[in-house]
């Protein structure tokens, strides 16, 4: 089974869970918090991988790590553990904050640009797209240089590139294909 596919049904679980005794709030931040934790600690990471640490030691360690966690959340984690699904930790926890979003109708929207965007042009990118509510989007503005103008948008698995350098490139591949 794929790994996004494993998270998805784990990250279900423990949000369906979460939200039949009113607690859909509190798992959110502490999943923020567990991913930002993970992503930041080597020896986290480490030591979620590690064959060599049998799971009733890692199911101790865990619960010290996690103890400011809700029991929701600790036994959770203490499941995934069990069930020996720890390097998915950090999927699963991602799974999560992406159901949170999609139950409060919140969009991820990235948009990667040569410079900043000031709100007013982003506004007029957005407005091209009318799937997006701007009033719940959560819009992210990267920079890469190397697009030398337009934007690459995206949304949820969706991408729309308007980028110069996409231009260029399909533009390269036309006149390599005929033959003078």
């Amino acid at each position: 089974m794929s790994v996004v596919k494993l998270a998805k049904r784990y990250a279900t679980g423990l949000w369906e869970y979460a939200l039949s005794l009113n607690e859909g709030e509190a798992i959110v931040k502490e999943m923020h918090s567990l991913t930002d934790l993970i992503r930041q600690s080597k020896d986290l990471q480490f030591f979620l991988k590690s064959p060599i640490i049998e799971t009733p030691k890692k199911v101790q360690i865990i619960n010290e790590i996690f103890k400011s966690f809700s029991p929701t959340s600790r036994n959770f984690i203490t499941l995934v553990v069990k069930h020996k699904r720890e390097n998915d930790l950090l999927e699963i926890a991602q799974q999560v904050l992406e159901l949170y979003d999609k139950y409060n109708g919140i969009q991820r929207v990235e948009i990667v640009s040569t410079f900043l965007l000031d709100k007013e042009t982003t506004s007029q990118i957005l407005n091209t797209y009318p799937k997006i509510n701007q009033e719940k989007a959560i819009i992210e503005n990267k920079i890469d240089e190397s697009l030398i103008g337009g934007y690459i948008l995206r949304i949820d698995d969706q991408q729309i590139d308007a980028s110069v350098k996409s231009e260029l490139n399909n533009i390269q591949k036309k006149l390599s294909n005929k033959i003078f």
